[in-house]
């Protein structure tokens, strides 16, 4: 990557913890289970952005492009990773011929007609494709009474992923084990269990797990992963995620290694 390249790429992670703090903790919700897909709200921030004010940083959008092209665009054979953008304007409001060509080359942004007054039939056309474009896995996203007289455009990415492990688990590990929610309140939950080498990194503060997802071709089986930050402490999940940025996680990801690791989740 260019030094401009790993600059947005720090950014982005920078950007992704401080936004896993203020939704979990700053919004006080440290027990509520919290999916959030960051890059989704770049791109989305960033096309808000243009539309705005006009900023045109062309090496920002130039890698939000490539990053959207090469996942639409690499087809594996043993998983799906599809990302969408669409905007929604309210017919008869006027957006500039400059602002469309823009979305369209570097966020393949497409643009819909909609009469946002009649919010039922609006919703119904927006959830369509959002349920389209998830393959029926997010439904009903947004509701009637979210749109009103006023609405004048509505920005929507969707994210769709589906794989299978490099290393799958064997459904007949899988055993029922307590999911700690708090010091005094726990669940019974399904937990499946591997022993198998999987990149890893331990510090003092947290472990660092690293699992692959097959694409098919033995060349291509390390192109996508799941990262797992575990703390050592248990309930130090505020703790560790305030003392992580950008930087750090970058440099925990170079320095895992391959290891024989028990895994359960």
């Amino acid at each position: 990557m260019s030094k401009s390249e790993i600059a947005i790429v720090r950014a982005q992670a920078d950007f992704a913890i401080n936004l896993l703090s203020n939704v979990v903790f700053e919004q006080n919700k440290p027990l509520e289970s919290t999916i959030l897909s960051p890059l989704s709200l770049s791109m989305a921030l960033a096309m808000v952005y243009v539309g705005a004010d006009g900023l045109k940083e062309e090496e920002t959008h130039a890698y939000f492009a490539k990053q959207l092209n090469s996942y639409n665009d690499y087809k594996p054979k043993n998983y799906t990773l599809e990302l969408a953008n669409k905007v929604f304007v309210q017919k008869g409001f006027k957006i500039l011929e400059e602002f469309k060509n823009f979305l369209d080359e570097y966020y393949e942004g497409k643009f819909e007609l909609l009469n946002f007054a009649e919010n039922v039939e609006a919703a119904k056309i927006i959830n369509e494709f959002v349920e389209k474009t998830t393959h029926d896995k997010i439904k009903n996203l947004i509701s009637p009474d979210s749109l009103t007289t006023d609405t004048r455009l509505v920005l929507v990415n969707a994210v769709y992923f589906k794989g299978k492990w490099s290393s799958p688990f064997d459904s007949e590990l899988t055993q029922k084990k307590p999911f700690y929610i708090t010091e005094e309140k726990n669940k019974e939950v399904d937990m499946m269990k591997k022993t198998s080498s999987f990149v890893y990194f331990e510090s003092e503060e947290l472990q660092m797990l690293k699992m692959f997802y097959s694409s098919g071709s033995s060349e291509d089986d390390e192109d996508i992963y799941m990262v797992v930050f575990l703390p050592k402490e248990r309930f130090g999940l505020q703790k560790m995620i305030k003392n992580l940025d950008g930087e750090k996680i970058l440099k925990l990801l170079e320095r895992g290694h391959k290891t024989k690791v028990d895994v359960g989740v």
